[in-house]
């Protein structure tokens, strides 16, 4: 087997299932000893005794894979091979053993990489002809999201690799991972719990899979995250339908029903050219990472700052403090990290986060995020991260000192408590923080305070606060994604203006199956979907919607996947009721 990480995961099968099995076997012999005489009847001399019949059956082949084979962007496939009924006729005798072997392993794969034999006929009505088109499903995004969703096509619901491209604008599988900054973790802890539980690592985009196990991380880094997926990719058969380097432009519906996607793809020596790709669906799994919130609409004055996705190191960065505009995840992460590398920050929040409690894990700190940050405002700990909230940022200034003043206001005092059941307390209550701050500016004693931070009091409301730094302030504001900057034309969208929906404002409208509202064909898939005041920004969360848009497609192309489903559902990959999610945590 290909890897550990995959196989060790699957139990050993009952005698009757065993016994299943030596039968499914013994056909799958029958049916390649069957293809191997029918392969020797073309590729022997006899083949000449055909004459006209053969030349048509060589015609009809070349029709059939002519467009496919001759498009420049798929002919650039890493490693991609064409393999034609007319490449069969035209093989001699010697060959026979290579082709052989090769059905043997198409017949032993699904076994072997998915870990089970299917004993369903799953094709249906589907001929998979795909007839003038380059692939019946593109996916744009080739990251967590696209590569989970085409595992879930693919190895789950039995469609064809050959069937499904994935195109990618950065240099390879994972890429906007490999872009976080050096110091940043995945929050949510991975776990190899599978076989003891009927869940399986949080971090996994594949049931059978397990970063931990992969990776012996429990947070895993943004370039381990990518090796994973990577290593995964290939696995599973996927590298040579992924199209690296290649930006999608636009896509529009043509009006014979299929998708026209125009892209960008650049050579590695820089040259670039646009090519139109055409598909019976497109799944949109472009994610958010290389989409950040920075423009004039976030902050007044944002040109001045720098976005903490655009920072390679926080260690690395010029100088001895920051200013960080935003404390959620993103915000604190900065801080802390900041912090460590010896650096002062400041950070500016709208909501005093460090005190957020609820039962949604989308909506406060992960515990993950609240140990580093008691970690780095404990006794002893300097310089520790001053932070300030509720404030609302309004605009960035150059100094004329030098450097840059970041405005800010003072907004309503909020004061979160403790939830009902009394087990969990504020990080530290504003009773606390005021009395330090009051013995810091008035000479007092402030040790008896000193694990509680530097947390400074809110002011009056509307009072406006001025916090000067040499450097360019950072700002943690979050992604506008890729759905708002590149799919606009694909999607409807939420009220933009209704501020209680936080981070789902905005949010593209989808049907129950993950489609578009207002392009049918077009899907979505990643921590950009969201129903209601549901929000899949976690992959343990977007993940158990792959089998939801799998089997919506798979159904549009006539194929059966009642099978698929049943098996989506045993392993938490096919989530469809969404009132468990609100039942039991606010949220899925």
């Amino acid at each position: 087997v290909a890897s550990p990480c995959i196989a060790s995961h699957f139990p050993s099968p009952a005698p009757a299932v065993l016994a299943h099995i030596h039968t499914v076997r013994q056909q799958t012999r029958m049916c390649t000893a069957m293809r191997l005489m029918a392969t020797l009847l073309l590729v022997t001399p006899v083949a000449g005794w055909l004459g006209a019949p053969l030349t048509a059956l060589r015609s009809r082949a070349a029709a059939a894979s002519g467009h496919r084979r001759s498009h420049p962007v798929l002919a650039e496939l890493d490693g991609a091979e064409v393999l034609g009924a007319a490449a069969l006729a035209a093989a001699n005798v010697g060959g026979a053993s290579v082709l052989l072997k090769r059905m043997r392993d198409e017949d032993r794969k699904p076994a072997l990489a998915s870990g089970r034999v299917e004993a369903v006929e799953d094709r249906g009505t589907d001929d998979g002809s795909d007839e003038g088109v380059d692939a019946a499903v593109i996916v744009v995004g080739a990251g967590a999201a696209g590569i989970g969703f085409a595992i879930t096509l693919t190895k789950t619901f039995g469609l064809d690799p050959s069937r499904v491209l994935l195109v990618e604008k950065g240099d390879g599988v994972g890429t906007s991972f490999r872009q976080w900054p050096e110091e940043m973790r995945f929050i949510s802890p991975s776990f190899n719990s599978e076989g003891w539980t009927n869940s399986f690592d949080l971090n996994s985009v594949a049931h059978g899979s397990s970063p931990a196990y992969e990776l012996h991380a429990q947070h895993p880094s943004g370039s381990q995250y990518a090796d994973y997926l990577d290593d995964l990719c290939g696995i599973v058969q996927l590298k040579k339908r992924v199209k690296r380097r290649c930006e999608v432009l636009r896509v529009e519906k043509g009006p014979d029903g299929a998708f026209d996607v125009r892209v960008r793809s650049r050579k590695a020596d820089g040259a670039e050219r646009e090519d139109t790709l055409r598909s019976r669906y497109v799944v949109w799994a472009a994610g958010e990472f290389q989409y950040p919130r920075e423009g004039g609409d976030c902050v007044g004055g944002a040109e001045l700052c720098l976005h903490n996705s655009r920072v390679s190191s926080w260690a690395s960065l010029d100088g001895d403090e920051r200013v960080v505009i935003g404390g959620y995840e993103s915000g604190v992460d900065a801080a802390v990290n900041l912090a460590k590398a010896g650096k002062q920050a400041t950070v500016l929040a709208s909501t005093a986060t460090w005190n957020v409690q609820t039962v949604d894990p989308s909506s406060e700190l992960a515990p993950y995020t609240a140990d580093r940050l008691r970690e780095v405002t404990a006794e002893g700990f300097s310089p520790s991260p001053k932070l300030l909230a509720p404030l609302r940022v309004q605009r960035v200034e150059r100094a004329p000192e030098g450097g840059f003043n970041v405005v800010a206001a003072w907004k309503a005092a909020d004061n979160p408590l403790p939830l009902p059941d009394g087990l969990r307390k504020p990080f530290v209550t504003r009773a606390e923080s005021t009395a330090r701050w009051l013995a810091e500016q008035e000479g007092g004693d402030a040790a008896p305070f000193a694990s509680l931070g530097t947390i400074t009091p809110p002011g009056a409301e509307g009072s406006e606060v001025v916090v000067h730094t040499a450097q360019p302030p950072v700002l943690c504001t979050g992604f506008e994604g890729s759905v708002a900057s590149v799919a606009r034309n694909l999607f409807a969208f939420a009220d933009e203006a209704d501020e209680a929906k936080g981070c789902l404002c905005g949010a593209a409208m989808l049907t129950d199956d993950d489609e578009s509202t207002a392009v049918p064909g077009v899907f979505l898939v990643g921590p950009s979907v969201s129903h209601g005041d549901l929000s899949f920004c976690f992959v343990y969360k977007f993940r158990q919607r792959f089998g939801i848009v799998a089997d919506k497609i798979c159904r549009g192309l006539g194929r059966d996947t009642a099978a698929a489903v049943a098996e989506c559902r045993k392993t938490n990959m096919y989530l469809d009721d969404l009132s468990c999610c609100v039942g039991s945590c606010g949220t899925c």
